[in-house]
């Protein structure tokens, strides 16, 4: 039996496909450029930050600004966070001798002063201490005030005498005995300075002309210029008998008084005795 002989190639031969491979394509090593060459591009530089153009760079001179603005609205004290006296004193707070602050005060309060005369020439009372009570917060030791406060006082009198000169013929004149039995109508004044102490000799004569009414069947309207006014005026005459409620309506005017019509020969009520 002969022996095949198989030859194995070497490794010289197998590596000299490879190396040949490798001959003919060689890799190829680009080395980049330490500065890239600038193709048609324009050179970027960063923004410019420009504040806006309606923040002020001094805080002093925008609140007094806006003090401004808002009193050429009328926002004097109102609304809340946005109206001339709060911005003045946020510069107060920071300057308290800024001239043009204190000036501004003074302008509010002086405005102040003209929409209270305008509200009294009006009747509007209530809406002139309104005015008045919040001159007092912008300034409270101003001078004005004084004669703001004098000026209301003064209106209340005179209404007062008006309206009381207007009920007096009808109160103070009363009306003659009848051979019949009539129907009567007596205003009874009510003092207001008492009213609003709740005066305890106020509360007798007020259970006392309840308890007659209801002896005479009489009908009342009980009068006063404010809400609780009436209803304490109610609340008092009607606990007058536990048993039995009075027969009132009430109103919102001027004077205070109560009103009671009935059927007699003459006036059984007496008016309250100063």
């Amino acid at each position: 039996m002969i022996a095949q002989v198989v030859e194995v190639p070497s490794a010289t031969a197998i590596e000299k496909p490879l190396e040949a491979n490798l001959a003919k394509a060689p890799m190829e090593t680009k080395v980049l450029p330490t500065v890239l060459p600038k193709v048609g591009l324009q050179e970027v530089k960063p923004p410019l930050v420009v504040g806006s153009p309606n923040q002020p760079t001094d805080a002093i001179a925008f609140w007094l600004g806006e003090a401004g603005w808002a009193f050429e609205q009328d926002k004097l004290t109102t609304p809340k966070s946005d109206n001339s006296h709060y911005y003045l004193r946020k510069v107060l707070a920071k300057e308290p001798d800024n001239t043009k602050a204190v000036a501004a005060l003074e302008k509010i309060v002086e405005r102040y002063y003209e929409l209270l005369r305008s509200s009294l020439r009006q009747n509007k009372v209530q809406q002139a201490r309104v005015f008045l009570s919040r001159a007092s917060l912008v300034m409270p030791k101003h001078g004005q005030l004084a004669t703001m406060r004098q000026l209301i006082n003064d209106h209340d009198v005179n209404q007062s005498a008006e309206v009381s000169a207007e009920v007096s013929a009808e109160v103070s004149v009363p009306a003659p005995v009848t051979a019949v039995a009539a129907m009567r109508n007596q205003k009874l004044l009510v003092p207001t300075q008492l009213l609003d102490q709740q005066d305890p000799l106020l509360v007798q004569w007020l259970i006392g002309v309840a308890k007659k009414a209801h002896a005479l069947k009489a009908t009342m309207l009980i009068v006063a210029p404010k809400d609780d006014q009436v209803r304490w005026l109610y609340q008092t005459m009607n606990s007058a008998d536990p048993e039995q409620r009075i027969r009132a309506n009430i109103k919102h005017s001027r004077p205070a008084r109560v009103e009671v019509n009935y059927l007699a020969r003459k006036d059984e009520l007496e008016v309250y005795a100063n």
